[in-house]
């Protein structure tokens, strides 16, 4: 009787090694719950301006013809991310962004998001624009050459910060403020109809 203990909880340590092992370096316990249901969604046709909320109309060089893009992101013809499985999770809560290849977690990043008085949209998106480096100009801000910006709603995005070093503390105007060179690594993954999933 009393080596049952002690077997048990050498069987149970020996089982979780197993699955720590096999899952990887990076935690991927709720990476199937987390894959959005996009089969339900609600799409929004209506037109939006790149100026909504705010960033210049000059003339840019973008990667994509995506720049001119107007509508709402979900109308991204699928053949555009061709046979990517890269997507994004945008936990607000935690500030963290982290990169998925299909159920995979790949990757994880400390964000700044926005804050109370100007939160970051939460809901199911497309990356419609990539910009290595745009001026993005609103109420209180104007902000020269934001590197690596991958919109994915209207003037929101996900970019490279070089004006502040306070990530996990939301700071911005509804973007989401990355590391410049963690920015570039998701930038260069992420092409355009990549999947956001933004969520508290």
């Amino acid at each position: 009787m009393k080596l049952k203990w002690p077997l048990l909880i050498g069987a149970f340590l020996f089982t979780w090694l197993i699955l720590i092992n096999s899952a990887g370096s990076f935690p991927v316990e709720a990476a199937i719950q987390k894959i959005p249901d996009t089969a339900n969604v609600i799409l929004n046709t209506t037109p939006t301006t790149m100026a909504d909320p705010g960033f210049d109309e000059e003339p840019f060089e973008s990667d994509t013809y995506f720049s001119s893009y107007t509508y709402h992101s979900w109308d991204i013809p699928e053949e555009v991310t061709g046979d990517s499985t890269f997507w994004i999770e945008i936990d607000l809560t935690n500030q963290m962004l982290y990169a998925y290849r299909g159920n995979q977690l790949i990757s994880g990043f400390l964000v700044s998001t926005g804050t109370k008085s100007h939160k970051t949209v939460t809901g199911t998106f497309k990356i419609y624009a990539k910009h290595p480096a745009i001026t993005m100009i609103g109420p209180g801000y104007h902000l020269e050459d934001v590197p690596y910006s991958m919109f994915f709603y209207k003037g929101y995005a996900v970019h490279g910060t070089y004006w502040h070093d306070n990530f996990g503390q939301p700071m911005s105007h509804g973007c989401v403020n990355m590391l410049t060179s963690e920015a570039k690594w998701v930038y260069e993954n992420a092409p355009v109809g990549t999947i956001v999933f933004v969520h508290y």
